[in-house]
């Protein structure tokens, strides 16, 4: 379980695990697609490529698919590295009370950027199954942006492991106290409510004793 522990922390492992995990499964099927000849390893226009049923057989329609995506991924990481965050810990996260903008334009952000995950997701999928060039494009196009963001993620960053280890301890201390304070407050609420409906029930039983003149 220590061990478990010590290799989930240490994402150096992590990253190095799957590093040879996805050469070695690059490495099997492109084996099996080589033995096979399929026509997922061909580059540039074949009669054998087909998107949306539309073979891709002339340089004309290559270019136009490989120009979509290699521009559509560059959107889609700069957008994920951009939108996605601000969804997840601005407007979800129930720890942050104030919010940039109205509700309804967080609402519209939310539903704007949920249709175009779902839309270009698919048209995405499809394209990077139909060979390998465009995958090659895509995964290019990734990389290069998803440097870029990390590169303004990382600019103000200050490497000191004594330090890392240090907020991390008091990040758990945080934590621990916020579990704690919620569960003082519900104890309070429950004390709270018991009161006030034993208070309820003597104040009924009060009411509703009958008058001296009715005995």
């Amino acid at each position: 379980m220590h061990m478990c522990q010590l290799l989930f922390n240490d994402r150096r492992v992590v990253v190095v695990l799957l590093g040879v995990w996805t050469v070695v499964c690059c490495a099997v099927f492109l084996h099996i697609m080589m033995i096979d000849e399929s026509p997922f390893l061909a580059i540039g226009p074949n009669s054998k490529t087909r998107l949306f049923n539309v073979p891709l057989d002339t340089w004309p329609k290559w270019w136009c698919v490989a120009v979509y995506t290699f521009v559509s991924t560059c959107i889609a990481a700069f957008a994920s590295d951009s939108v996605a965050p601000f969804i997840v810990n601005t407007v979800q996260d129930h720890k942050t009370r104030y919010i940039p903008y109205t509700k309804l334009t967080c609402l519209l952000i939310i539903q704007v950027w949920t249709t175009y995950a779902v839309i270009m997701g698919t048209i995405g999928l499809f394209v990077a199954l139909t060979q390998i060039d465009f995958l090659v494009i895509r995964l290019a196009a990734d990389l290069i942006v998803n440097f870029s963001t990390t590169t303004y993620f990382l600019h103000d960053k200050i490497y000191d492991v004594v330090m890392y280890r240090q907020w991390e301890r008091d990040q758990g201390a945080v934590r621990s106290q916020a579990y704690d304070d919620e569960l003082l407050d519900v104890a309070i609420q429950d004390i709270d409510c018991g009161a006030s409906a034993k208070s309820g029930t003597q104040l009924l039983r009060t009411t509703n004793v009958p008058p001296n003149d009715a005995i």
